[in-house]
């Protein structure tokens, strides 16, 4: 074998080796982790920093590995081309062609890119030179590249952009169904609930979480010193509204516990205590507010409690920061309160009270109520019955069988819902 032969065979193989850290860099660049990279880039990391740098001109340097690995590729099989045809004459093509394809698929592509897709992140990392040396030598021929393409695809109306896509709640949500996918233990899918629970703080209102007017526990301001003082004493909550005429005007909120050191100083008389007195002004807000701008305005103020009023400046409910927190880490119940359930009525069917709210069910009982029509199960009957029931009308939402178990006047008290086939052990 001469020296120009060997020459040619130790080119080949440079060739090839180029070809192989070309796509296994491509594949481990695009199949990276960005938010595993700008992390390690966040904690000091200098390849990280460099790589997430160069995902802002992903277009270019993808370009420009594309450009990188044609040329070695191409040039590789015309030197075997040259050097079988000296051995072989002219069947010398025909060797070249099978033996290249069949070395370039394995060898330069699918050995490299394997290996790359096992371990992405970390070779990305480590091929953090070579990208930036290959958009050293290739990016003007990649600029050229990228812009022929725009101007191509802009002829047909396809608008191209640089850098990386941006991140939508779709992504995210995605990633999270991704999370502990396949785990049998429950602290991954309670990890998955909580996590959609941040996502939904930008997307549910004050309305879909307050405390409804009804249910709100509060102190007649007008009321005799006596049922003021039971009031408080048979309290539930740390602090109390203090309103008249039913919540019409809104005073303030009493602390129950200093409410209850005024009265011990006043020697146990309640007629010797004025509740307004001791009353904070409490914050209102408007019902339409988005949820996470609300918990932003708890840590500003330090208030846990808020009024929630509607578009008439009528009271519709009340909020607190817990009710904020429930949608991330679920319903957080009292001492001996169950959950949501009642009680199960039999195998697959519970009761619970109308108000009960559809998010919550879905979330502990990993149904698949809609959420967009009512908030509340009494919602979804009425909704669905067009009208107002009576105790036993039965209607299907999205495949459950939800009956009217119990009316309070016009109020849907208790429904009794079946679950769909098939999640019984729900």
């Amino acid at each position: 074998m001469t020296l120009p032969e060997l020459l040619s065979l130790a080119a080949i193989l440079v060739m090839l080796v180029l070809s192989a850290l070309f796509s296994g860099s491509e594949t481990a660049f695009t199949g990276s982790s960005r938010a595993y990279i700008t992390r390690l880039a966040r904690a000091g990391d200098g390849r990280a920093a460099r790589l997430g740098t160069m995902r802002e001109r992903k277009d270019r340097l993808l370009a420009a590995l594309l450009v990188g690995n044609n040329l070695v590729n191409t040039t590789a099989t015309a030197l075997a081309s040259a050097l079988l045809i000296t051995w072989f004459g002219d069947g010398g093509v025909i060797y070249a062609s099978l033996v290249m394809t069949i070395t370039l698929v394995i060898v330069s592509e699918v050995l490299p890119k394997t290996y790359a897709i096992q371990h992405p992140d970390a070779t990305a990392l480590r091929a953090t030179p070579f990208l930036a040396l290959v958009l050293a030598v290739f990016g003007p021929a990649a600029r050229a590249v990228n812009g022929t393409v725009a101007f191509l695809l802009g002829l047909g109306g396809v608008k191209v952009t640089s850098g990386e896509r941006e991140q939508t709640d779709e992504d995210l949500r995605g990633a999270i169904a991704l999370h502990g996918l396949g785990a049998a233990d429950e602290a991954a899918n309670e990890e998955r609930r909580m996590l959609h629970g941040v996502l939904s703080l930008d997307e549910l209102t004050v309305a879909d979480v307050m405390t409804h007017r009804r249910r709100i526990a509060g102190i007649d301001a007008d009321a005799p010193p006596a049922a003021q003082l039971a009031a408080l004493l048979g309290a539930t909550h740390a602090r109390l509204p203090l309103w008249r005429d039913g919540g019409a005007e809104i005073i303030g909120v009493v602390e129950v516990r200093l409410a209850l050191k005024a009265l011990h100083a006043a020697g146990g008389d309640p007629a010797a205590i004025d509740l307004a007195a001791v009353a904070e002004k409490i914050p209102v807000v408007p019902e339409i507010r988005p949820l996470f701008d609300q918990l932003q305005e708890f840590r500003r103020t330090h208030r846990h409690m808020a009024l929630v009023l509607d578009e008439y400046g009528q009271l519709r409910g009340l909020l607190t920061l817990e009710d904020i927190i429930e949608v991330v880490v679920g319903e957080i119940s009292e001492r001996g309160e169950p959950i949501l359930a009642d009680r199960v009525a039999a195998e697959g069917v519970i009761e619970v009270r109308g108000d009960t709210r559809v998010r919550d069910l879905n979330r502990e009982l990993d149904w698949e109520l809609p959420e967009d029509e009512a908030a509340t199960v009494a919602g979804l009957v009425l909704a669905e019955a067009r009208g107002l029931p009576a105790v036993g009308t039965a209607v299907t939402v999205a495949g459950y069988r939800m009956t009217v178990a119990d009316m309070r006047g016009r109020r849907i008290a208790v429904v009794r819902i079946a679950a769909r086939t098939g999640e019984g052990e729900g």
